[in-house]
């Protein structure tokens, strides 16, 4: 069993970079968005930043399915929202479960149909779904992604797949 990639031993410079460039890039975002609280929806956009800088050959990195899944797990999420926020549904741990179960299933369900699958984007649908998202969190969630995809889009011929 090795412990270090042998790509990464024969070109560790190019690794190194790339993760460079993804603090860059997240770095950038929090400074100019700011950091927020909601803890599902900055997973999912620091899991999306793996799959851009780490896998960015991958499907799920391409900017219709980056853009696609944040967008449509945004919508699942906010809708299943709504029995809860307006208190349709008595706020129990039952129904919060439920509620977040269901915003996962339509999320997968919708992405899978639309072909914008990005899996780090079933975490807006629950964070969505049963946070205290608000349209701050949508904003963030919004420009993130835009950059994300950007980046992606600048420095593609450059980026290799690490993973």
């Amino acid at each position: 069993m090795k412990l270090l990639d042998e790509r990464f031993r024969k070109d560790p410079l190019h690794y190194v970079l790339q993760c460079a460039l993804a603090f860059a890039v997240v770095g950038a975002i929090v400074a100019a968005f700011g950091a927020l609280t909601n803890g599902a929806v900055v997973a999912a956009l620091g899991a999306s930043a793996f799959i851009v800088f780490a896998m960015p050959k991958h499907d799920t990195a391409q900017p219709r399915r980056l853009l696609g899944g944040h967008a449509v797990c945004m919508a699942v999420g906010l809708l299943c929202s709504v029995p809860l926020r307006f208190g349709l549904l008595a706020s129990t741990t039952l129904t919060v479960g439920a509620m977040a179960a269901t915003a996962v299933a339509l999320a997968m369900l919708s992405m899978v149909v639309t072909n914008t699958e990005h899996p780090p984007a079933a975490g807006n649908a629950l964070g969505f779904a049963i946070g205290t998202v608000d349209l701050d969190h949508a904003l963030f969630t919004v420009g993130a992604v835009l950059l994300l995809a950007l980046a992606h889009r600048l420095l593609r011929p450059w980026l290799r797949d690490l993973a």
